[in-house]
Protein backbone atom coordinates (compact mmCIF):
# COMPACT_ATOMS: atom_id res chain seq x y z
CA UNK A 1 0.00 0.00 0.00
CA UNK A 2 3.04 2.19 0.85
CA UNK A 3 4.49 1.98 -2.47
CA UNK A 4 0.82 2.48 -4.13
CA UNK A 5 0.82 5.80 -1.77
CA UNK A 6 4.03 7.26 -2.71
CA UNK A 7 2.88 6.24 -6.84
CA UNK A 8 -0.19 8.24 -6.16
CA UNK A 9 1.96 11.40 -4.52
CA UNK A 10 4.19 11.38 -7.21
CA UNK A 11 1.48 12.43 -9.73
CA UNK A 12 -0.78 14.14 -7.81
CA UNK A 13 1.83 16.28 -5.41
CA UNK A 14 -0.04 18.53 -2.92
CA UNK A 15 -1.69 21.93 -4.50
CA UNK A 16 -2.51 19.80 -8.14
CA UNK A 17 -5.31 21.44 -9.37
CA UNK A 18 -7.50 18.90 -10.71
CA UNK A 19 -11.15 18.93 -12.76
CA UNK A 20 -14.47 16.43 -12.53
CA UNK A 21 -16.88 17.25 -15.00
CA UNK A 22 -17.19 21.33 -14.42
CA UNK A 23 -15.72 21.19 -11.50
CA UNK A 24 -12.36 22.42 -10.35
CA UNK A 25 -10.27 21.42 -7.38
CA UNK A 26 -7.25 21.18 -5.32
CA UNK A 27 -5.58 18.48 -3.80
CA UNK A 28 -4.66 18.89 -0.29
CA UNK A 29 -4.11 15.13 0.76
CA UNK A 30 -3.13 12.20 -0.50
CA UNK A 31 -3.35 9.00 1.22
CA UNK A 32 -5.45 6.69 3.59
CA UNK A 33 -8.77 7.37 4.84
CA UNK A 34 -9.65 5.60 8.08
CA UNK A 35 -12.15 2.76 7.91
CA UNK A 36 -11.85 2.54 3.91
CA UNK A 37 -9.76 0.79 1.52
CA UNK A 38 -7.35 2.40 -1.14
CA UNK A 39 -5.54 5.80 -1.44
CA UNK A 40 -7.64 9.11 -1.95
CA UNK A 41 -7.21 12.14 -2.54
CA UNK A 42 -8.42 14.84 -0.28
CA UNK A 43 -9.59 17.15 -2.35
CA UNK A 44 -10.59 21.16 -2.03
CA UNK A 45 -13.31 22.91 -4.36
CA UNK A 46 -13.36 25.72 -5.74
CA UNK A 47 -17.03 26.06 -5.06
CA UNK A 48 -17.31 25.79 -1.54
CA UNK A 49 -20.63 24.09 -1.82
CA UNK A 50 -19.59 21.13 -4.07
CA UNK A 51 -17.88 19.49 -1.37
CA UNK A 52 -19.27 17.85 2.25
CA UNK A 53 -17.05 18.20 4.64
CA UNK A 54 -14.18 21.09 5.32
CA UNK A 55 -11.52 18.00 5.59
CA UNK A 56 -12.66 15.77 8.65
CA UNK A 57 -13.90 12.73 8.31
CA UNK A 58 -15.03 10.29 11.40
CA UNK A 59 -13.50 13.05 13.83
CA UNK A 60 -10.38 12.97 12.02
CA UNK A 61 -8.64 16.01 10.11
CA UNK A 62 -6.57 15.03 7.06
CA UNK A 63 -6.93 18.49 5.62
CA UNK A 64 -8.46 22.20 5.67
CA UNK A 65 -10.72 23.97 3.60
CA UNK A 66 -11.71 27.52 3.40
CA UNK A 67 -15.47 26.76 3.69
CA UNK A 68 -17.48 24.30 6.19
CA UNK A 69 -18.63 22.41 2.55
CA UNK A 70 -15.48 22.58 0.67
CA UNK A 71 -13.99 19.16 1.07
CA UNK A 72 -14.09 15.66 -0.41
CA UNK A 73 -12.53 12.68 -1.04
CA UNK A 74 -12.08 10.81 -4.49
CA UNK A 75 -10.27 8.31 -5.91
CA UNK A 76 -7.09 8.98 -8.06
CA UNK A 77 -9.16 6.98 -10.81
CA UNK A 78 -12.16 9.42 -10.80
CA UNK A 79 -9.93 12.54 -11.83
CA UNK A 80 -10.03 13.30 -15.95
CA UNK A 81 -6.69 13.10 -18.38
CA UNK A 82 -4.50 15.57 -18.44
CA UNK A 83 -2.64 17.42 -21.28
CA UNK A 84 0.37 20.04 -22.09
CA UNK A 85 -0.25 22.86 -23.52
CA UNK A 86 1.72 21.67 -27.13
CA UNK A 87 -1.17 19.01 -27.29
CA UNK A 88 -4.36 21.28 -26.61
CA UNK A 89 -3.12 23.96 -28.97
CA UNK A 90 -2.38 21.60 -31.63
CA UNK A 91 -5.97 19.87 -30.73
CA UNK A 92 -7.65 23.25 -31.21
CA UNK A 93 -6.08 25.15 -33.81
CA UNK A 94 -5.04 21.59 -36.11
CA UNK A 95 -7.83 19.43 -36.02
CA UNK A 96 -10.06 21.32 -38.25
CA UNK A 97 -13.49 19.50 -39.46
CA UNK A 98 -16.16 21.54 -40.89
CA UNK A 99 -17.92 20.17 -37.90
CA UNK A 100 -15.57 21.12 -35.07
CA UNK A 101 -14.09 24.44 -35.80
CA UNK A 102 -13.25 26.27 -32.31
CA UNK A 103 -16.47 27.91 -31.08
CA UNK A 104 -14.54 31.01 -29.66
CA UNK A 105 -13.04 31.74 -33.34
CA UNK A 106 -16.25 31.52 -34.67
CA UNK A 107 -17.36 33.75 -32.14
CA UNK A 108 -14.45 36.44 -32.39
CA UNK A 109 -15.50 36.17 -36.63
CA UNK A 110 -18.96 36.87 -35.76
CA UNK A 111 -18.02 39.77 -33.89
CA UNK A 112 -15.59 41.31 -36.45
CA UNK A 113 -18.11 40.54 -39.70
CA UNK A 114 -21.54 40.83 -37.48
CA UNK A 115 -22.51 37.92 -38.77
CA UNK A 116 -24.77 35.45 -37.07
CA UNK A 117 -24.27 32.61 -39.85
CA UNK A 118 -21.08 31.42 -41.53
CA UNK A 119 -20.82 29.66 -45.04
CA UNK A 120 -18.61 26.94 -45.36
CA UNK A 121 -16.34 28.97 -47.40
CA UNK A 122 -16.11 31.28 -43.91
CA UNK A 123 -15.24 27.97 -42.04
CA UNK A 124 -12.32 26.77 -44.24
CA UNK A 125 -11.20 30.63 -44.38
CA UNK A 126 -11.31 29.86 -39.89
CA UNK A 127 -9.46 26.58 -40.90
CA UNK A 128 -6.59 27.86 -42.56
CA UNK A 129 -6.24 30.65 -39.91
CA UNK A 130 -5.96 27.59 -37.30
CA UNK A 131 -3.82 25.15 -40.14
CA UNK A 132 -0.79 27.13 -39.61
CA UNK A 133 0.17 26.10 -36.29
CA UNK A 134 3.79 27.86 -36.20
CA UNK A 135 2.28 31.12 -37.33
CA UNK A 136 0.18 31.77 -34.40
CA UNK A 137 0.20 34.74 -32.65
CA UNK A 138 -2.40 34.03 -30.56
CA UNK A 139 -3.58 31.08 -28.75
CA UNK A 140 -6.44 29.96 -26.61
CA UNK A 141 -7.08 26.93 -24.56
CA UNK A 142 -9.28 28.15 -22.09
CA UNK A 143 -11.53 25.19 -20.35
CA UNK A 144 -9.07 22.12 -21.05
CA UNK A 145 -7.18 19.88 -18.75
CA UNK A 146 -3.65 21.71 -19.40
CA UNK A 147 -1.10 21.37 -16.51
CA UNK A 148 2.58 21.21 -18.27
CA UNK A 149 4.43 23.12 -21.39
CA UNK A 150 5.35 20.65 -23.87
CA UNK A 151 7.48 21.73 -26.87
CA UNK A 152 6.30 25.09 -27.38
CA UNK A 153 9.48 26.25 -29.49
CA UNK A 154 7.57 26.48 -32.77
CA UNK A 155 5.41 29.27 -31.78
CA UNK A 156 7.84 31.77 -32.57
CA UNK A 157 5.29 34.40 -33.06
CA UNK A 158 3.39 33.73 -30.08
CA UNK A 159 2.46 37.09 -28.34
CA UNK A 160 -0.75 36.48 -26.89
CA UNK A 161 -1.63 32.92 -24.78
CA UNK A 162 -5.36 32.14 -22.79
CA UNK A 163 -4.83 29.33 -19.98
CA UNK A 164 -7.42 30.72 -18.13
CA UNK A 165 -9.32 27.96 -16.56
CA UNK A 166 -6.89 25.11 -16.87
CA UNK A 167 -5.01 23.22 -14.27
CA UNK A 168 -1.88 25.40 -14.33
CA UNK A 169 -0.96 24.92 -10.53
CA UNK A 170 2.46 26.50 -9.62
CA UNK A 171 4.89 29.06 -11.56
CA UNK A 172 7.44 26.33 -12.80
CA UNK A 173 4.80 25.38 -14.93
CA UNK A 174 4.47 28.65 -15.92
CA UNK A 175 7.92 29.53 -16.92
CA UNK A 176 8.70 26.30 -18.72
CA UNK A 177 5.65 27.91 -20.87
CA UNK A 178 7.08 31.43 -20.86
CA UNK A 179 10.66 30.54 -21.46
CA UNK A 180 10.31 28.46 -24.74
CA UNK A 181 7.51 31.72 -26.13
CA UNK A 182 10.40 34.54 -26.73
CA UNK A 183 7.53 36.61 -27.99
CA UNK A 184 5.21 36.17 -25.43
CA UNK A 185 3.70 39.50 -23.70
CA UNK A 186 0.57 39.25 -22.97
CA UNK A 187 -0.68 35.97 -20.43
CA UNK A 188 -3.99 35.26 -19.14
CA UNK A 189 -3.93 32.91 -16.10
CA UNK A 190 -7.99 33.95 -14.69
CA UNK A 191 -9.46 31.37 -12.40
CA UNK A 192 -6.41 29.01 -11.94
CA UNK A 193 -4.60 28.24 -8.32
CA UNK A 194 -0.94 28.77 -8.32
CA UNK A 195 0.73 27.72 -5.36
CA UNK A 196 2.96 30.72 -4.11
CA UNK A 197 6.78 30.37 -5.38
CA UNK A 198 9.13 30.49 -2.58
CA UNK A 199 11.29 32.90 -2.09
CA UNK A 200 14.33 30.40 -3.06
CA UNK A 201 12.33 29.70 -6.73
CA UNK A 202 12.43 33.81 -7.49
CA UNK A 203 15.64 34.06 -8.57
CA UNK A 204 15.57 31.24 -10.86
CA UNK A 205 12.47 31.62 -12.41
CA UNK A 206 12.55 35.57 -13.05
CA UNK A 207 13.95 35.20 -16.26
CA UNK A 208 12.00 33.40 -17.88
CA UNK A 209 8.74 36.38 -17.17
CA UNK A 210 11.74 39.34 -18.69
CA UNK A 211 9.28 39.48 -21.60
CA UNK A 212 5.68 39.71 -19.86
CA UNK A 213 4.30 43.13 -20.35
CA UNK A 214 0.58 42.22 -19.42
CA UNK A 215 -0.70 39.51 -16.91
CA UNK A 216 -4.53 38.74 -16.21
CA UNK A 217 -4.68 37.16 -12.54
CA UNK A 218 -8.69 37.05 -12.40
CA UNK A 219 -10.76 35.13 -9.61
CA UNK A 220 -6.78 33.62 -8.84
CA UNK A 221 -7.80 33.07 -4.98
CA UNK A 222 -5.18 35.62 -3.61
CA UNK A 223 -6.40 36.37 -0.28
CA UNK A 224 -3.47 38.82 1.14
CA UNK A 225 -1.94 41.38 -1.05
CA UNK A 226 1.37 40.39 0.51
CA UNK A 227 1.22 37.06 -1.44
CA UNK A 228 0.46 39.83 -4.84
CA UNK A 229 3.78 41.78 -4.47
CA UNK A 230 5.95 38.71 -3.42
CA UNK A 231 4.34 36.65 -6.54
CA UNK A 232 4.93 39.88 -8.38
CA UNK A 233 8.91 39.85 -8.08
CA UNK A 234 8.59 37.18 -11.23
CA UNK A 235 7.47 39.53 -13.63
CA UNK A 236 10.03 42.80 -13.80
CA UNK A 237 8.72 43.99 -16.72
CA UNK A 238 5.50 44.09 -16.15
CA UNK A 239 3.02 46.92 -17.85
CA UNK A 240 -0.48 46.13 -16.93
CA UNK A 241 -1.52 43.97 -14.06
CA UNK A 242 -5.51 42.17 -13.67
CA UNK A 243 -6.32 40.75 -10.32
CA UNK A 244 -10.38 41.15 -10.57
CA UNK A 245 -12.65 39.15 -7.91
CA UNK A 246 -9.67 38.26 -6.03
CA UNK A 247 -10.50 38.53 -1.98
CA UNK A 248 -8.20 41.06 -0.35
CA UNK A 249 -9.60 44.08 0.99
CA UNK A 250 -6.02 45.67 2.61
CA UNK A 251 -3.92 47.24 0.82
CA UNK A 252 -0.05 48.30 1.31
CA UNK A 253 2.20 50.22 0.19
CA UNK A 254 4.49 48.90 -2.75
CA UNK A 255 8.21 49.35 -2.96
CA UNK A 256 9.15 50.10 -6.31
CA UNK A 257 12.26 49.31 -6.14
CA UNK A 258 11.29 45.51 -6.06
CA UNK A 259 8.11 45.46 -8.24
CA UNK A 260 5.84 47.14 -10.52
CA UNK A 261 8.85 49.78 -11.55
CA UNK A 262 6.58 50.55 -14.58
CA UNK A 263 3.51 49.49 -14.13
CA UNK A 264 0.88 51.45 -16.04
CA UNK A 265 -2.46 49.66 -15.85
CA UNK A 266 -4.12 48.03 -12.61
CA UNK A 267 -7.33 46.46 -12.24
CA UNK A 268 -8.56 45.74 -8.63
CA UNK A 269 -12.34 45.05 -10.19
CA UNK A 270 -14.60 43.64 -7.17
CA UNK A 271 -12.04 42.18 -5.00
CA UNK A 272 -12.63 43.26 -1.31
CA UNK A 273 -11.38 46.93 -0.88
CA UNK A 274 -14.23 49.44 0.58
CA UNK A 275 -12.53 51.99 2.13
CA UNK A 276 -10.57 54.18 -0.54
CA UNK A 277 -7.74 54.91 1.85
CA UNK A 278 -6.51 51.43 1.45
CA UNK A 279 -6.10 52.39 -2.34
CA UNK A 280 -4.39 55.63 -1.25
CA UNK A 281 -1.35 53.44 -0.33
CA UNK A 282 -0.75 53.14 -4.18
CA UNK A 283 -0.18 56.45 -4.40
CA UNK A 284 3.50 55.99 -4.62
CA UNK A 285 3.15 54.21 -8.06
CA UNK A 286 4.53 56.73 -10.11
CA UNK A 287 4.10 55.43 -13.32
CA UNK A 288 0.61 53.87 -12.92
CA UNK A 289 -1.77 55.58 -16.13
CA UNK A 290 -5.15 53.61 -15.07
CA UNK A 291 -6.95 52.66 -12.00
CA UNK A 292 -9.89 50.17 -12.00
CA UNK A 293 -11.65 49.39 -8.59
CA UNK A 294 -15.29 49.22 -9.61
CA UNK A 295 -17.66 47.42 -7.62
CA UNK A 296 -15.75 47.36 -4.54
CA UNK A 297 -18.43 48.98 -1.76
CA UNK A 298 -16.52 52.51 -1.40
CA UNK A 299 -19.21 55.02 0.11
CA UNK A 300 -16.82 57.86 0.48
CA UNK A 301 -13.35 59.40 -1.52
CA UNK A 302 -10.49 60.96 0.60
CA UNK A 303 -7.62 62.20 -0.03
CA UNK A 304 -5.02 63.98 1.99
CA UNK A 305 -5.17 67.75 2.53
CA UNK A 306 -3.25 70.37 0.30
CA UNK A 307 -3.32 74.14 -0.44
CA UNK A 308 -6.47 74.39 -3.15
CA UNK A 309 -3.81 75.77 -5.67
CA UNK A 310 -1.70 72.54 -5.35
CA UNK A 311 -1.84 69.34 -6.53
CA UNK A 312 -0.90 66.18 -4.10
CA UNK A 313 2.25 64.56 -5.03
CA UNK A 314 0.71 60.71 -5.28
CA UNK A 315 -0.70 59.30 -8.68
CA UNK A 316 1.37 61.58 -10.26
CA UNK A 317 0.50 59.61 -13.67
CA UNK A 318 -2.92 58.62 -12.79
CA UNK A 319 -5.21 59.71 -15.91
CA UNK A 320 -7.65 57.27 -15.84
CA UNK A 321 -9.71 55.99 -12.57
CA UNK A 322 -12.71 53.83 -13.08
CA UNK A 323 -15.30 53.89 -10.05
CA UNK A 324 -18.25 52.31 -11.53
CA UNK A 325 -20.58 50.88 -9.24
CA UNK A 326 -19.27 52.07 -5.99
CA UNK A 327 -22.27 53.34 -3.14
CA UNK A 328 -20.41 56.65 -3.23
CA UNK A 329 -22.87 58.84 -1.31
CA UNK A 330 -21.49 62.08 -1.64
CA UNK A 331 -20.56 63.08 -5.50
CA UNK A 332 -19.87 66.82 -4.93
CA UNK A 333 -16.97 66.21 -2.16
CA UNK A 334 -15.94 63.38 -4.28
CA UNK A 335 -15.46 65.30 -7.16
CA UNK A 336 -14.06 68.13 -5.13
CA UNK A 337 -11.13 65.28 -3.58
CA UNK A 338 -10.24 64.17 -6.92
CA UNK A 339 -9.10 67.60 -7.99
CA UNK A 340 -6.11 66.92 -6.00
CA UNK A 341 -4.55 64.23 -8.52
CA UNK A 342 -2.59 65.73 -11.02
CA UNK A 343 -3.48 64.41 -13.93
CA UNK A 344 -6.82 63.13 -13.55
CA UNK A 345 -8.12 63.29 -17.13
CA UNK A 346 -10.91 60.33 -17.60
CA UNK A 347 -13.36 59.53 -14.92
CA UNK A 348 -16.13 56.65 -14.84
CA UNK A 349 -18.70 56.88 -12.35
CA UNK A 350 -22.39 55.66 -11.68
CA UNK A 351 -24.96 58.55 -10.43
CA UNK A 352 -26.10 59.03 -6.99
CA UNK A 353 -29.53 57.57 -6.44
CA UNK A 354 -30.60 60.80 -6.45
CA UNK A 355 -28.79 62.48 -9.08
CA UNK A 356 -28.84 61.40 -12.90
CA UNK A 357 -25.78 61.35 -15.18
CA UNK A 358 -26.38 65.29 -16.38
CA UNK A 359 -26.51 66.84 -12.72
CA UNK A 360 -23.25 64.48 -12.40
CA UNK A 361 -21.47 65.32 -15.45
CA UNK A 362 -22.10 69.05 -14.57
CA UNK A 363 -20.65 68.59 -11.04
CA UNK A 364 -17.81 66.40 -12.09
CA UNK A 365 -16.29 68.76 -14.92
CA UNK A 366 -16.96 71.95 -12.75
CA UNK A 367 -15.15 70.74 -9.71
CA UNK A 368 -12.32 68.58 -11.69
CA UNK A 369 -10.09 71.30 -13.74
CA UNK A 370 -7.98 68.71 -15.41
CA UNK A 371 -11.55 66.53 -16.44
CA UNK A 372 -11.93 65.64 -20.22
CA UNK A 373 -14.17 62.64 -20.03
CA UNK A 374 -17.10 61.39 -17.66
CA UNK A 375 -18.14 57.55 -18.54
CA UNK A 376 -16.76 58.03 -21.87
CA UNK A 377 -18.25 61.03 -23.20
CA UNK A 378 -16.08 64.14 -23.83
CA UNK A 379 -16.40 66.94 -22.42
CA UNK A 380 -16.68 70.09 -24.48
CA UNK A 381 -16.17 73.45 -23.64
CA UNK A 382 -19.17 74.46 -24.29
CA UNK A 383 -20.27 71.81 -21.57
CA UNK A 384 -17.51 73.06 -19.66
CA UNK A 385 -18.81 76.82 -19.72
CA UNK A 386 -22.19 75.96 -18.76
CA UNK A 387 -21.09 73.67 -15.62
CA UNK A 388 -18.53 76.11 -14.23
CA UNK A 389 -21.22 78.98 -14.42
CA UNK A 390 -23.54 76.94 -12.75
CA UNK A 391 -20.90 76.17 -9.53
CA UNK A 392 -19.93 79.88 -10.20
CA UNK A 393 -23.50 81.35 -9.61
CA UNK A 394 -24.16 78.60 -6.72
CA UNK A 395 -21.51 79.27 -4.59
CA UNK A 396 -21.58 83.35 -5.32
CA UNK A 397 -23.13 84.30 -1.33
CA UNK A 398 -20.88 81.68 0.14
CA UNK A 399 -17.88 83.04 -1.35
CA UNK A 400 -18.98 87.11 -0.89
CA UNK A 401 -19.17 85.87 2.99
CA UNK A 402 -15.89 84.32 2.72
CA UNK A 403 -14.05 87.85 1.65
CA UNK A 404 -15.59 89.48 4.09
CA UNK A 405 -15.25 87.01 7.12
CA UNK A 406 -10.83 87.00 5.92
CA UNK A 407 -8.37 84.90 5.02
CA UNK A 408 -9.21 81.38 7.47
CA UNK A 409 -12.42 81.86 6.00
CA UNK A 410 -11.37 81.89 2.21
CA UNK A 411 -9.24 78.80 3.07
CA UNK A 412 -11.52 76.92 4.53
CA UNK A 413 -14.16 78.01 1.20
CA UNK A 414 -11.63 76.85 -1.23
CA UNK A 415 -10.71 73.90 0.76
CA UNK A 416 -14.47 72.86 -0.04
CA UNK A 417 -14.30 74.26 -3.72
CA UNK A 418 -10.61 74.01 -4.88
CA UNK A 419 -11.49 74.90 -8.56
CA UNK A 420 -14.04 78.05 -7.44
CA UNK A 421 -10.86 80.69 -6.98
CA UNK A 422 -10.35 79.38 -11.02
CA UNK A 423 -13.53 80.28 -11.67
CA UNK A 424 -13.42 83.64 -10.49
CA UNK A 425 -10.30 84.71 -12.65
CA UNK A 426 -12.22 83.68 -15.48
CA UNK A 427 -15.33 85.03 -14.86
CA UNK A 428 -14.97 87.60 -12.58
CA UNK A 429 -16.04 88.30 -9.25
CA UNK A 430 -19.48 87.18 -8.61
CA UNK A 431 -20.08 90.25 -6.55
CA UNK A 432 -22.84 91.75 -8.44
CA UNK A 433 -24.41 88.62 -9.43
CA UNK A 434 -25.29 88.18 -5.53
CA UNK A 435 -27.66 91.30 -4.80
CA UNK A 436 -29.76 89.76 -7.89
CA UNK A 437 -29.93 86.04 -6.66
CA UNK A 438 -30.81 87.59 -3.22
CA UNK A 439 -33.64 89.98 -4.04
CA UNK A 440 -37.11 88.61 -3.77
CA UNK A 441 -37.79 86.92 -7.37
CA UNK A 442 -41.08 87.46 -9.70
CA UNK A 443 -42.49 84.62 -11.11
CA UNK A 444 -42.02 85.99 -14.42
CA UNK A 445 -38.98 86.93 -16.17
CA UNK A 446 -38.53 89.15 -19.35
CA UNK A 447 -36.36 87.37 -21.69
CA UNK A 448 -35.00 88.25 -25.25
CA UNK A 449 -35.94 85.52 -27.54
CA UNK A 450 -33.11 85.98 -30.74
CA UNK A 451 -34.23 83.83 -34.03
CA UNK A 452 -30.36 83.26 -35.40
CA UNK A 453 -31.37 82.07 -38.60
CA UNK A 454 -33.06 86.04 -39.33
CA UNK A 455 -32.12 87.80 -36.77
CA UNK A 456 -35.85 88.32 -35.27
CA UNK A 457 -36.35 89.79 -31.49
CA UNK A 458 -39.13 88.63 -29.45
CA UNK A 459 -39.47 90.29 -25.94
CA UNK A 460 -41.68 87.87 -24.27
CA UNK A 461 -42.61 87.62 -20.54
CA UNK A 462 -42.33 84.13 -19.26
CA UNK A 463 -42.82 82.14 -16.02
CA UNK A 464 -39.68 80.99 -14.20
CA UNK A 465 -40.79 77.37 -13.69
CA UNK A 466 -41.58 76.95 -17.57
CA UNK A 467 -39.98 73.84 -19.19
CA UNK A 468 -37.67 74.20 -22.16
CA UNK A 469 -39.87 71.68 -24.25
CA UNK A 470 -42.98 74.07 -23.57
CA UNK A 471 -40.95 77.32 -24.70
CA UNK A 472 -39.57 75.18 -27.36
CA UNK A 473 -43.94 75.09 -28.46
CA UNK A 474 -44.23 78.63 -27.92
CA UNK A 475 -40.90 79.53 -30.45
CA UNK A 476 -41.98 77.07 -33.12
CA UNK A 477 -45.35 79.20 -32.54
CA UNK A 478 -44.17 83.14 -32.85
CA UNK A 479 -41.72 82.36 -35.36
CA UNK A 480 -43.86 79.66 -37.68
CA UNK A 481 -41.01 76.89 -37.59
CA UNK A 482 -41.94 73.39 -38.95
CA UNK A 483 -40.24 70.33 -39.18
CA UNK A 484 -37.51 69.76 -36.51
CA UNK A 485 -38.23 71.31 -32.54
CA UNK A 486 -34.62 73.71 -32.24
CA UNK A 487 -32.15 73.97 -30.19
CA UNK A 488 -32.15 76.60 -27.40
CA UNK A 489 -29.71 77.96 -25.26
CA UNK A 490 -29.45 81.17 -23.28
CA UNK A 491 -26.47 84.35 -22.76
CA UNK A 492 -26.56 85.52 -19.29
CA UNK A 493 -27.18 89.60 -19.34
CA UNK A 494 -24.26 90.46 -17.07
CA UNK A 495 -21.98 87.70 -18.53
CA UNK A 496 -21.98 87.90 -22.45
CA UNK A 497 -19.38 85.56 -23.33
CA UNK A 498 -21.30 82.70 -21.15
CA UNK A 499 -23.82 80.47 -23.36
CA UNK A 500 -25.35 77.57 -21.64
CA UNK A 501 -27.42 74.71 -23.95
CA UNK A 502 -30.97 74.36 -22.77
CA UNK A 503 -30.03 70.73 -23.57
CA UNK A 504 -33.08 69.02 -21.14
CA UNK A 505 -36.36 69.45 -22.17
CA UNK A 506 -37.79 68.24 -18.92
CA UNK A 507 -36.05 70.84 -16.96
CA UNK A 508 -37.59 74.40 -15.99
CA UNK A 509 -35.90 78.18 -16.51
CA UNK A 510 -35.31 78.04 -12.97
CA UNK A 511 -32.57 75.29 -13.04
CA UNK A 512 -30.27 76.60 -16.09
CA UNK A 513 -30.55 79.90 -13.77
CA UNK A 514 -31.88 82.19 -16.68
CA UNK A 515 -32.80 85.37 -14.70
CA UNK A 516 -34.31 88.71 -16.18
CA UNK A 517 -33.11 90.01 -19.08
CA UNK A 518 -31.07 87.16 -20.35
CA UNK A 519 -31.23 85.87 -24.17
CA UNK A 520 -32.43 82.55 -25.27
CA UNK A 521 -31.35 82.10 -28.48
CA UNK A 522 -33.45 79.87 -31.36
CA UNK A 523 -30.74 77.05 -33.44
Amino acid sequence: MVGIIDEVQLFYPLGTRIKIGDNYGTVRYVGEVNGHMGTWLGVEWDDGLRGKHNGIMDGKRYFQTQTPTGGSFIRPGKVGPCATLEDAARERYLNYHSSNVNESLIREAQASLQASLFEVVGMDKIARKQSKFEQLAEVSVDQTPVNAAGYLKELTHLTTLNVSHTLIWNWEIVASIAQQLPCLTNLNLSSNRLVLPASSQITELEPSFRQLKRINLRCCGFSDWKDVMHTALLWPNILSLGLQENSFGQLAEVDRKKIFKQLHELDLHRTNIMDFDQVAKLGNLTTLRLLNIMENGIEEIKLPDCDSKEKLNMFVSLEQLNLLHNPIWNEADTFNELDKLPQLKRLSKTPHLKSNFDEMFSKAVASIASLQFINKAEVTAEQRRGAEYDIWKKYALEWMQATEEGPDSIREFCRRHRTYSLLVKKYGSPADFVPRSQAKQSNLIKVSIRYQLTGETWEKKVPRMITVQTLQGLVMKRFRLSGDVPQLCYVDALHPDLVVPLDNNAKTLDFYSVQEHDTVLVQ
